[in-house]
């Protein structure tokens, strides 16, 4: 699929058509709102009106010269969206990014212009444009997904820099608890978002990881957006905080072992009876908390990897964050003694209740982030406001991947 390079040019059009009014000095650009005040009030409506009205519709002819700029702004990026098959939640991503970067840029040129002034108020006004449009745009008559090889479905698939199993929920849970019913050859679990997404890209090792697991669940949201958003949906979210309970689950009713590696002595201590509590029969064979920074010193490694195995679990539950989490499993999985290693980040401290998880309505709305900013906006600003916002770059970067990989590797 060629990207359509010209439907660019009315967006711009539309920024060279903002820029000519910002870099109008102050005097000619209030003499030309005053021109057409003037023609609006006196050849249009034929009224005389008092200096203080005049004054009152001057400024507000402004106010909607400056919507309607970024209107057609929000328009025209939404045509060029549309044109290179991008639609519903990564559209109005780029409405939105591109309309803010403009109008912020807008008011810092207006500073260095003679007798003009940056004001953050034309801001608010100009994306209150481009939300409007974004609403209207959003309302617009869906599209159908693309051609599917349903051979396919339910199988492995090409996605942005890795690949993904486009399982349901339920199919990912029993092929689970079918490897951790059988031989312990350490199968592999691994839940990619856009921060693992984001980590593929520039590190080697964790494309290894990846490369190598046995089954990869979409994790998150923005992910399942850009998968929609180029008409390839993903068929259901699979997130390691859902799994692990149901794992938990399944695991008390079949008689399966676990073992957990966590983070912390805390964490640790309130899981297993908090575990054994919320699901009677469940087998806990215990946990192990290495130190900071134990991935890096061999005798650290050897001294975890001796304590799983004692144990020998049937499931080992790993929470020392990502990528750390995944790397170790993969280090060591050929002397690893469980069925199957589920590096399941946060799902642990939701499980036990340490750390609260967003409500049902805003993981559906796709806020679960914003929910865990909330809780630690020290820790989660650079992760979701910096790092996170690249995910949006390397979707237009593998847009064709996406595609080819639902299409099918023959492209039908």
């Amino acid at each position: 699929m060629k990207w359509n390079i010209l439907s660019l040019f009315p967006a711009l059009l539309c920024v060279v058509l903002i820029f000519y009014f910002s870099l109008q000095p102050g005097e000619v650009s209030d003499q030309t709102s005053i021109n057409v005040t003037g023609s609006i009030t006196n050849t249009f409506l034929g009224i005389e009106v008092s200096p203080e009205v005049f004054l009152l519709i001057n400024n507000v002819i402004r106010i909607l010269a400056h919507f309607a700029e970024y209107c057609m702004l929000a328009v025209a990026m939404a045509y060029a969206s549309t044109r290179n098959g991008i639609r519903r939640h990564l559209r109005a991503v780029y409405m939105y990014g591109v309309c803010l970067f403009i109008s912020l840029l807008d008011e810092f040129v207006q500073i260095f212009v003679p007798m003009r002034y940056g004001d953050p108020r034309d801001v608010v006004v100009d994306m209150a444009g481009v939300v409007i449009t974004a609403a209207v745009v959003l309302k617009l008559r869906k599209t159908r997904a693309l051609p599917r090889n349903e051979g396919r479905k339910g199988k492995r698939r090409e996605f942005l820099n890795c690949e993904i199993d486009d399982v349901t929920f339920d199919e990912a849970l029993d092929r689970i608890m079918g490897y951790a019913g059988g031989e312990h050859k350490c199968r592999m679990l691994v839940t990619p978002n856009a921060d693992h997404v984001i980590k593929l890209e520039k590190d080697a090792e964790f494309r290894e990881v990846y490369a190598h697991a046995d089954l990869i669940t979409t994790d998150g949201t923005p992910l399942l957006w850009i998968a929609d958003s180029f008409n390839c949906p993903i068929t259901e979210r699979v997130t390691g905080a859902d799994l692990l309970p149901a794992v938990c689950d399944r695991a008390a009713k079949e008689g399966r072992s676990m073992f957990f590696l966590a983070a912390s002595n805390e964490l640790l201590e309130n899981a297993i009876p908090r575990l054994e509590q919320d699901y009677p029969g469940i087998k806990i064979l215990g946990g192990y908390v290495p130190p900071m920074g134990f991935g890096e010193k061999k005798e650290e490694v050897d001294k975890a990897v001796a304590k799983i195995n004692e144990a020998a679990p049937d499931i080992l539950v790993v929470g020392v964050g990502a990528p750390k989490s995944e790397k170790f499993i993969y280090r060591n999985r050929q002397r690893l003694d469980v069925g199957v290693a589920l590096p399941v980040g946060a799902a642990l401290a939701f499980a036990t209740g340490d750390q609260k998880r967003a409500p049902l309505w805003m993981r559906r709305l796709g806020l679960e982030w914003f929910y865990r900013f909330l809780q630690e906006p020290g820790r989660m600003f650079k992760r979701y406001f910096v790092d996170d916002m690249k995910i949006f770059f390397l979707a237009l970067k593998y847009r064709d991947v996406v595609i080819r990989g639902y299409k099918g590797e023959d492209g039908n």
